[in-house]
């Protein structure tokens, strides 16, 4: 991603109270083509192949819904590993 954006790092004013998903569908909407691809599926959900920390912590894209962001939050996309 970082390749594709251009930048490796970014701040972003949310609102506390909103949620991880709510942001990374902010991040998409504000990438172009295959930035967003990396971030959404074409169904409209988050790409479960995406790893998400937020502070941190690892978070499946599956409960982006339930985890509340709030200020100093510190969220981390990671690329996914393959390996043999």
């Amino acid at each position: 991603l970082r390749t594709i954006v251009g930048r490796s790092e970014e701040d972003i004013e949310f609102s506390d109270g909103r949620t991880l998903a709510e942001l990374l569908t902010y991040l998409a909407s504000q990438c172009h083509g295959e930035a967003a691809a990396h971030l959404i599926a074409p169904d409209g959900t988050l790409r479960a192949s995406l790893l998400v920390a937020v502070n941190r912590l690892a978070v499946s894209p599956r409960d982006a819904h339930n985890v509340l962001l709030h200020a100093g939050d510190v969220v981390t996309l990671l690329p996914p590993i393959a390996g043999g």
